[in-house]
């Protein structure tokens, strides 16, 4: 595993996120959203006016997504809702409800056709206890990949070809063939293998490029991956030792916004990386892609 550029990301907000999760850019509101799951809470970002607010839920948060007509779609850890920040009105919707305490919702994307495509995973890692769903437009959903330990970091390619899929447990990155008319996966292949060194791969983001951007649990780090020769092209050095996610924002989509935890980090940790779980940047040279909203009803 060869690196041929090295940087660092600079903080940009302590938010001391017990496990800072999912950031995500909503290009058309210019605002940057994301989750700390353990701590319940939803975190939103203005880079104009420098702004933080955030809003508490009371149990388990894994994603949040903006819809197309301006809501938040959340995956709570009962089931999914949509969420209105200026009221701040959450309704709970009947999709994917979770009775199960031992299981949560854990890192979401909207893919090209605007599904929703959520993991579910077991609060102490028990290998194979989760699944990949897709959330589709009228809210019917789809068992996509069954028996995953980690659901994690999902990317498309620009022409939406192929499907970039991470289960955190294989240490692998997984490509498949994506079927644009029936949003349907197939053909699975393993593209990129990470070595235990590096830390653990998480959360995902793509660029213009279509190299790809994966966090490190464990690393202290986000590093830059090519998908079709699985090298490392560029790391991207962070003072915290679980990178959890990251998605390319700001006005020119040249800004990747990094997310961190402090979970699984011992009293002495936190005191030799007091700034782990905020909120860290970066400035790229390369641009990301813009989102899709999720279409809802």
């Amino acid at each position: 595993m060869k690196t041929t550029s090295k940087n660092s990301a600079d903080l940009l907000l302590d938010t001391t996120s017990t496990l800072g999760e999912g950031p995500v850019w909503d290009w058309k509101n210019k605002l940057l959203f994301w989750v700390d799951i353990e701590g319940g809470l939803l975190h939103c970002y203005n880079p104009i006016g420098q702004e933080h607010q955030k809003w508490t839920f009371g149990q388990m948060l894994g994603a949040v997504v903006p819809t197309e007509n301006s809501t938040l779609l959340l995956a709570l850890e009962t089931g999914l809702a949509l969420f209105e920040p200026n009221t701040e009105t959450l309704t709970k919707l009947s999709v994917l409800v979770n009775d199960l305490p031992e299981l949560r919702y854990n890192d979401g994307k909207v893919g090209p056709n605007g599904n929703f495509w959520i993991g579910s995973m077991h609060k102490q890692l028990v290998p194979n206890s989760g699944n990949l769903y897709r959330v589709d437009h009228n809210l019917s959903v789809t068992q996509v990949i069954s028996q995953t330990t980690i659901s994690n970091g999902m990317a498309w390619t620009a022409d939406h070809k192929q499907f970039y899929y991470i289960d955190t447990a294989t240490q692998q990155v997984v490509q498949f063939h994506f079927d644009k008319n029936t949003s349907e996966i197939a053909n699975r292949q393993v593209v990129i293998t990470i070595p235990e060194s590096a830390g653990a791969p998480d959360g995902m983001a793509i660029d213009e490029e279509g190299m790809l951007w994966i966090a490190h649990w464990g690393g202290f780090a986000v590093r830059r991956w090519n998908p079709h020769t699985g090298e490392v092209i560029e790391k991207i050095q962070l003072p915290a030792p679980n990178v959890t996610s990251c998605c390319f924002g700001g006005a020119h989509l040249d800004t990747l916004y990094i997310t961190t935890a402090r979970s699984g980090l011992s009293e002495s940790q936190i005191k030799e990386f007091p700034q782990s779980g905020g909120l860290f940047a970066f400035q790229s040279k390369v641009k990301g892609t813009r989102i899709q909203y999720f279409k809802n009803r």
